[in-house]
């Protein structure tokens, strides 16, 4: 992607346009300045300055609390998507990607004939279990198809749309995805025999009601031969999250006429799926050599594991809380600084008041506490305040957040934990040199 100069014009002139801001504010401070208190006092600090310093510190909070909570609900999107039942169990597959976009495999006999000699090849690999091909995998956007009619029962006559993704006959085994009900296919399901479907979970309960949709029709004379689990997919029909389940049908390879050849391999390119007790890393090679023996001209496009095709799914999930997060620690950082520059800045200019208190009778700790209590108030008026901008910018992030709501608690309290132990550290640290104050000094230099 070019560098898009305009952005990076309004970067420059807002990163000057802010710098040379917050550098005029502590001059705006000095037109009350007072040389003869100031040189009476020692000290060139007044309280207009104590004050802005505070409000500074103020905002800063308050921004941290926003950034803190937001990427705090990202992180718990993005650990929720990761957790979420896959429906099959993806330890020890591998697959890979092809493109059959060729004139050679528009044909169904040419294209039955590869896939059924790959997977004996396939099959025949060292450590490998299970071998099959499916036109979309688990966590990949699957052909949507509509105009899914219901041909008998109480629903005939319903419309429907699902997802629609060709498989072998050993494609459920493979990824071990449960039958719930009828069976699974087998070799016999093949062409010029009767057209049969398996469908999931969500496709028998969107369009049956949750009834047993087994023996029923669909496509006027497919017959419903089974139910499977609901597998996690990259959504194409309701793309209300990165990943979720879809009404899907599953039908015979072997039964994918030749004008479907044509067209669903123009968009999708079929995987190849085996499931080893080995390591998958060392799978790729002989794949490719499986594949060769049968049509040295076809190359696999590239390997995946399943964890691969996660990862890829949620990759903008994944960027958006690298980025929330950088700068949501760097604004904890920036709040962590003019807090601790706050209250060293105040023991520095107030050493000789700090003197006279202890030697009047005031104890350590409260002198700890009188001095530290500038940034304790203005972190605690930051919190209130980010709390309160939280409550409307973070609503903004509800079509960003999946299984996690927006106000969620063990977020927000983790937020005011932090930031309540990282304000009281950046007090206390720069206090402790209070305990270095010698008062007979002090009273000696008075």
């Amino acid at each position: 992607m070019p560098l898009d100069l305009r952005v990076l014009a309004f970067t420059f002139f807002l990163s000057l346009f802010t710098s040379v801001l917050f550098g005029m504010l502590p001059a705006l401070t000095m037109r009350k300045f007072d040389l003869r208190t100031a040189i009476a006092s020692r000290s060139a600090t007044g309280s207009d300055r104590l004050g802005l310093r505070q409000a500074l510190i103020v905002c800063e909070m308050a921004l941290t609390v926003v950034l803190l909570a937001a990427s705090g609900l990202l992180i718990r999107t993005l650990i929720h998507l990761q957790t979420l039942p896959p429906g099959f169990n993806p330890t020890g597959v591998m697959t890979a990607r092809v493109s059959l976009d060729d004139v050679r495999y528009h044909d169904a006999a040419a294209f039955q004939k590869l896939l059924r000699e790959s997977i004996d090849a396939m099959r025949q690999i060292p450590g490998v279990q299970q071998a099959a091909v499916g036109l979309s995998l688990p966590y990949e956007r699957s052909l949507i198809m509509g105009g899914i009619s219901i041909e008998d029962g109480n629903e005939t006559g319903q419309k429907a749309m699902a997802d629609e993704v060709y498989v072998t006959a050993d494609y459920f085994a493979t990824l071990q995805i449960p039958v719930l009900s009828g069976r699974a296919f087998t070799e016999a399901d093949g062409p010029h025999k009767q057209a049969v479907t398996i469908v999931n979970r969500t496709f028998a309960r969107k369009f049956f009601h949750g009834a047993n949709p087994v023996g029923r029709h669909v496509f006027v004379d497919t017959l419903i031969v089974g139910v499977v689990e609901d597998v996690a997919m990259a959504p194409g029909i309701d793309p209300t999250a990165p990943i979720m389940n879809e009404a899907t049908m599953y039908i015979p390879a072997a039964q994918v006429e030749n004008r479907q050849l044509s067209v669903v391999h123009v968009w999708f390119q079929p995987s190849w799926i085996v499931r080893t007790a080995a390591p998958v890393e060392g799978l790729t090679a002989q794949m490719q050599r499986a594949l060769a023996s049968v049509d040295p001209n076809l190359p696999f496009s590239g390997f995946y594991s399943m964890h691969d095709l996660l990862q890829k799914t949620l990759a903008t999930q994944r960027v958006e809380v690298a980025l929330l997060s950088a700068m949501a620690v760097l604004a904890l950082l920036l709040s962590a600084v003019g807090i601790f520059a706050l209250i060293a800045n105040i023991v520095a200019q107030k050493t000789r008041e700090i003197g006279i208190r202890i030697a009047l009778g005031s104890t350590m700790q409260q002198a700890m506490v009188h001095t530290g209590a500038p940034g304790l108030r203005a972190s605690a008026f930051g919190l209130v305040l980010g709390l309160l901008l939280c409550a409307g910018a973070l609503r903004a992030m509800h079509s960003v957040l999946y299984g996690v709501g927006v106000y969620d608690a063990t977020t927000i309290l983790t937020v005011i934990a932090a930031l309540s132990a990282v304000a009281l550290i950046a007090t206390v640290l720069p206090t402790i040199r209070i305990a270095g104050i010698d008062p007979a000094t002090t009273l000696r230099e008075e």
